[in-house]
């Protein structure tokens, strides 16, 4: 799993439009995230989760509006335990 690096270009960005915030390669996890991001009040939208057979192998991303990256972001953070 890999915390998305904050986008360079998010000065950019529309508070609505959508950035990526996490990848993962499995598709529980993904949506379990997502589950906890939503239960914070964040809206989340996955994005490569339809992935057939080559689920645990390609990248999948979680977005969120531009406006709650920083602190989805930070709510991930607080469930990544690998440090």
């Amino acid at each position: 799993m890999n915390a998305a690096a904050p986008d360079k270009r998010a000065v950019d960005l529309s508070p609505m439009d959508l950035v990526e915030v996490y990848t993962v390669t499995d598709p529980s996890l993904a949506e379990i995230i997502k589950a906890a991001l939503q239960h914070d009040g964040i809206a989340c939208w996955i994005e490569g989760e339809n992935q057939a057979g080559l689920a645990g192998v390609l990248s999948i991303s979680l977005l969120t509006r531009a406006r709650d990256a920083d602190k989805a972001r930070r709510i991930v953070k607080s469930y990544d335990h690998r440090d």
